[in-house]
């Protein structure tokens, strides 16, 4: 079995012109600190992030935790 990364938490912002690079964490409670206020900013406006997806290290590798979308605004 893999060993366990020091940041088990990943995110990867999704965006027309393509994903951001992978911002990584160390717990739950932050990365969904992050995702609040990523999603916070789409909303606004001020980022054109289409989607947020979380992944987690589990049993010796990467999973697909959650996919989130910001509101659209009409």
């Amino acid at each position: 079995m893999s060993t366990r990364p020091r940041h088990p938490w990943r995110v990867v912002l999704e965006a027309p012109t393509g994903p951001s690079p992978e911002a990584e964490f160390t717990s739950e409670a932050k990365t969904y600190a992050y995702v609040r206020e990523e999603l916070r900013k789409a909303e606004a406006g001020e980022t054109e992030t289409t989607a947020i997806r979380i992944n987690q290290w589990e049993s010796g590798r990467w999973w697909h935790f959650e996919t989130v979308k910001p509101v659209e605004q009409w």
